[in-house]
């Protein structure tokens, strides 16, 4: 019986093995590569005589071993005993191995049977294991097995074969040769001679010009070792083992010969300044390219040419403008994530994916391309999808020709940006030469005033200044090219545009070395351009991309976008969201919990900006209901290529199970569950969409119903407040910002007053106190002092001014800047009244009891999962709400309850007003916000089970980690009150 079990699993291997060669049209050229069965493929006097189930080994990648099993276990085990195993076959060392569960009906199977069955898409489950160190492996996903084709088998193999960290270590060896062969450089040129190359390279200072040099350089000789291992003409091999300094005249000798075929776009900008500074210096030179040859090196060792894209992994780091512009650089992953759900298989018919003309008649576009990584992933996922739908070879190249040339549109406003992108789009395919393409560097400032790739609000056509970056394929002079890109020609967006907006010492154009005067006249431009589009300039310039986007896509046409978390939430983006939800059907936002995405797993490099991924569908017709909005809330980033493919199918798996309006569903990979999805309507009119980034989707229900003024969602409690819900502007005179009400002493004199703290409880009484700023220390009563005292200096404000802020006063206040881990009050009273001030907005009403009565509302659980639900969240444990988004805050409409409930308000409000109570996150844990709940409950004449969804909300509010931010403290109390549930 052992035996026939035995020979059936080598049957099954057999037809995967067949059915793998044919996913990729590099497998079907070479099926060597595929080795089934066979001994002597491991090294080592214990390994020759072991038969891997399958080892891949490809020239292009490090090997990878597939080992399968009927029994679950035992696949898991033998795959993790492969790792670390070294080839027969040039000692590589296998870093990556696949565990595969048989489905038992395999069992009765034929090859013939199996493999047709493996190829036409039948289920199969895997898992990933890697080698990370000696002592370090790990296991994707921790438990149970990923459900999948072979196709996604496949391209998990080829994404993954390579851990993270191994590439990142790579990266930096080569970023240190970078470094070092820029250093050679700079000790050996004059002052002057620094600021010529710089010049060439279009960077302000010496130092970013050299290093910008040496990605150019380093890209090219890259470029040139892959056409020649591809065959490509005789393009001569690097010499990896020359004793003697490379001679920089050969150097640019050999580029000119690859010129006259083809890739102008990589190699004529690489030319220009190895002229230069081999003439300037050609020893220096000569060293410089030894280096960078040595990185080369490193990287073909290491097989990490599939895995590594030089503009990439270095630019963002050598660029100056990066900061500034807020222009981050997507990760690997979330290109490879946002790619997956946006280029969906259903979106063409199988004939249309085979064709290598696709690209002739569908384009992918990206006017904020960086280096191109957002692209990269564009066409890798639409390569597997032609790849899968049947391509050939042949088809493969003509399909890489036709991206080049015209499916593939790109701008940027770094010329160097640009030109890697260009440069890393062709390296993906297989040597074959190309036209014209429509990547390019679109300009800012000028005479113009010109803003970049926002000047297609006005213009299909966008002169491209860097002419090299277009890929000429002739070596003439040519004249001026532009990039193209009509209103409604587009089938899918992929962009991670510029978050810059000028605000809060921040500058929009703060780039390229443009003075004061000429960033302004281009923010003027930008407003001139915008006019009429569903965008607010304070919502910065991502909001105005995406109009752009939704300008240029086709109806029905996909768009993916990397945006600021603020778009889901902030006031200056509601117009914007209104557009989303009118204008585009099967709209997902995505979003990871609370500050999980930030620093080194971040979405995009080096910004520590919350962020959110937005996909939707352009509405193929007029005249239909707004849609509802599907949240993805993550627990955690995608963070490695290959798993992001798999957490995109998992997301689409959820997303299609999922129900209508109000209902969730957990994202799943095999046994593990990386997140939740929801549906909720925002009604098309722009509301904050309050679902995203919330971990527990029925408290996110529940924050939703709250606002409409229910009590759904959490247990078997279905009603209602009782009172109709109304927004703080309907219910109060919303008090002015502190710009109106003046400043501090010491800083710019705006406003009426000049402020400075008071000294004390004394000083706090007085004529124009204010309740300026939070003090989580002191203001932890519902009863607080005025913290600052105004001032009339001779050169500050006006008596009428004054006059107009003092009528603004008022005993109650709300908090604008709420920092949930620290401060203990939404919102605060004194007891005479006072101004408002930078962190407190005065709220005013006729009726002091309902000022007391909304005291009690906004610091009980349901007030402050309702400003939570419609406030910001890009900061955990935080929620910023500027003014004319407090104004619409959903609260009870407390002017319509009836005497007795005003009047037990005013004595719940006076008893609870000296208590002292805990940070809000700290809520669950806090006698006295329990106090306040129960007063609430009885202010709006709730049923008794009402204490019991309040006990549910407010449990699941303070674990939510945008809520504690990670407050220790918060912690501790949180995991002390479960384990006395659980008892």
């Amino acid at each position: 019986m052992a035996k026939r079990g035995k020979s059936v699993e080598e049957t099954f291997n057999q037809a995967l093995g067949t059915a793998l060669a044919e996913t990729t049209t590099r497998w079907r050229a070479a099926p060597n590569i595929i080795q089934v069965e066979q001994t002597q493929t491991l090294a080592g006097a214990g390994n020759k005589a072991k038969r891997p189930d399958i080892l891949i080994v490809d020239a292009l990648s490090p090997p990878v071993i597939i080992e399968t099993s009927f029994d679950k276990s035992d696949a898991d085990k033998d795959a993790k005993a492969r790792l670390g195993a070294l080839t027969a076959q040039g000692n590589l060392q296998v870093d990556t191995a696949l565990a595969l569960h048989i489905d038992p009906k395999y069992r009765t199977l034929a090859l013939a049977e199996i493999k047709e069955a493996l190829s036409g898409g039948e289920a199969i489950w895997y898992a990933l294991h890697q080698r990370i160190t000696d002592q370090e492996f790990r296991r994707w996903p921790t438990t149970g097995f990923i459900e999948g084709t072979i196709y996604d088998l496949a391209r998990l193999v080829s994404a993954a074969a390579l851990p993270r960290e191994s590439i990142e270590e790579v990266a930096a060896e080569v970023a240190e040769l970078v470094d070092q062969a820029a250093d050679s450089l700079e000790t050996a040129l004059l002052p002057q001679q620094l600021t010529q190359i710089a010049g060439l390279v279009h960077q302000r200072t010496p130092l970013k010009g050299l290093r910008t040099t040496m990605v150019l350089w380093l890209n090219a000789l890259l470029t040139q070792q892959r056409l020649c291992t591809q065959g490509v003409g005789k393009i001569a091999p690097l010499e990896f083992s020359a004793a003697s300094l490379p001679v920089p005249s050969k150097q640019v000798a050999t580029w000119r010969d690859i010129l006259a075929d083809n890739w102008r776009s990589i190699f004529e900008p690489a030319i220009r300044v190895l002229e230069q500074l081999g003439n300037i210096h050609p020893h220096a030179t000569g060293q410089a390219l030894k280096q960078l040859i040595h990185a080369v090196e490193k990287i073909e060792l290491a097989r990490l040419g599939l895995y590594i894209n030089v503009g990439a992994e270095l630019f963002p780091k050598l660029s100056e403008d990066r900061k500034q512009a807020a222009a981050f650089y997507t990760q690997p992953a979330t290109a490879e994530l946002l790619a997956a759900l946006t280029i969906k298989a259903g979106s063409l018919k199988k004939n249309q994916w085979k064709s290598g003309r696709l690209f002739g008649c569908y384009r992918l576009a990206d006017l904020a391309c960086g280096t191109g990584t957002l692209l990269r992933a564009g066409y890798r996922r639409i390569s597997e999808l032609h790849e899968q739908a049947g391509g050939t070879e042949e088809t493969a190249r003509q399909l890489h020709r036709t991206a080049m040339e015209s499916g593939l549109i790109g701008t940027d406003v770094s010329p160097i940006a640009a030109h890697l992108t260009s440069s890393s789009l062709a390296a993906l395919g297989s040597g074959e030469p190309y036209g014209d393409t429509q990547i390019g560097w679109v300009d800012v400032g000028g005479g113009g005033f010109l803003t970049g790739s926002l000047e297609f609000f006005h213009t299909s056509e966008v002169k491209d200044l860097f002419e090299n970056v277009a890929g000429r394929s002739t070596g003439d002079e040519a004249g001026d090219h532009s990039v193209d890109i009509g209103a409604g020609s587009v089938d899918w967006v992929l962009m991670n545009p510029p978050y810059s907006r000028t605000r809060g010492g921040q500058s929009a154009f703060d780039i390229a070395g443009l003075t004061e005067s000429e960033r302004k006249d281009c923010q003027k431009r930008w407003g001139q351009l915008i006019r009429g589009e569903p965008v607010k300039k304070t919502a910065g310039m991502a909001a105005s991309f995406l109009a752009l986007a939704r300008s240029r896509v086709k109806r029905g046409g996909r768009l993916g976008f990397v945006l600021p978390l603020t778009a889901a939430f902030a006031d200056s983006w509601a117009v914007t969201r209104r557009m989303i939800e009118r204008e585009f059907i099967d709209i997902t936002a995505i979003a990871v919990a609370g500050g999980r995405a930030l620093g080194r797993e971040a979405l995009s490099a080096d910004t520590a900006m919350e962020e959110m991924l937005l996909v939707a569908t352009r509405r193929p017709g007029e005249n239909a209901l707004p849609s509802p909005i599907q949240c993805v809330t993550l627990h955690s980033p995608p963070s490695r290529s290959g798993e992001a493919s798999e957490i995109a199918r998992a997301i689409e798996a959820a997303l299609d199970g999922i129900g209508g309006v109000g209902t969730s569903r957990p994202v799943l990979v095999g046994g593990d569950e990386l997140g939740q999805v929801a549906v909720f309507d925002p009604g098309g009119e722009g509301e904050p969409w309050g679902p995203l980034g919330v971990t527990h989707i029925d408290l996110a229900l529940a924050g939703d119903a709250l606002t409409k003024g229910k009590l759904t969602g959490l247990g078997n409690v279905a009603t209602s407040l009782g009172v109709e819900m109304a927004t703080v502007d309907e219910l109060f005179e919303v008090g002015p910002t502190h710009h109106l009400i003046g400043h501090l002493h010491g800083s710019d004199p705006i406003g009426a007053f000049e402020f400075a703290p008071v000294t004390g409880p004394a000083d706090s009484l007085g004529k124009d106190r204010a309740l300026w700023e939070a003090n989580s220390t002191a203001q932890r009563k519902l009863a607080v002092l005025p913290t600052h005292k105004g001032n009339a200096p001779a050169h500050v404000g006006s008596d009428s001014d004054r006059q107009a802020m003092r009528a603004c006063q008022s005993t109650l206040f709300y908090a604008r800047n709420m920092r949930w881990t620290s401060q203990a009050l939404l919102a605060a009273t004194t007891k005479r009244p006072a101004l408002g001030g930078r962190a407190w907005t005065t709220l005013r009403h006729e009726d002091a009891r309902v000022l007391k009565a909304f005291a009690l509302w906004a610091n009980s659980t349901f007030g402050m999962v309702v400003h939570w639900t419609k406030g910001q969240r890009t900061h955990a444990g935080r929620s910023t709400t500027q003014i004319g988004a407090l104004k619409q805050i959903p609260c009870p409409r407390l002017d319509c309850l009836d005497d007795a409930a005003l009047d037990q308000a005013v004595v719940d409000f006076d008893l609870l007003s000296k208590t002292e109570l805990l940070p809000a996150c700290q809520a669950h844990a806090d006698a006295g916000r329990l106090a306040i709940d129960d007063a609430v409950i009885r202010l709006l004449g709730l049923p008794t089970q009402a204490e019991d969804y309040v006990f549910t909300l407010r449990f699941l509010w303070c674990g939510e980690p945008s809520v504690h931010g990670g407050n220790r403290a918060a912690l501790r109390k949180l995991d002390s009150v479960q384990r006395d549930a659980v008892r």
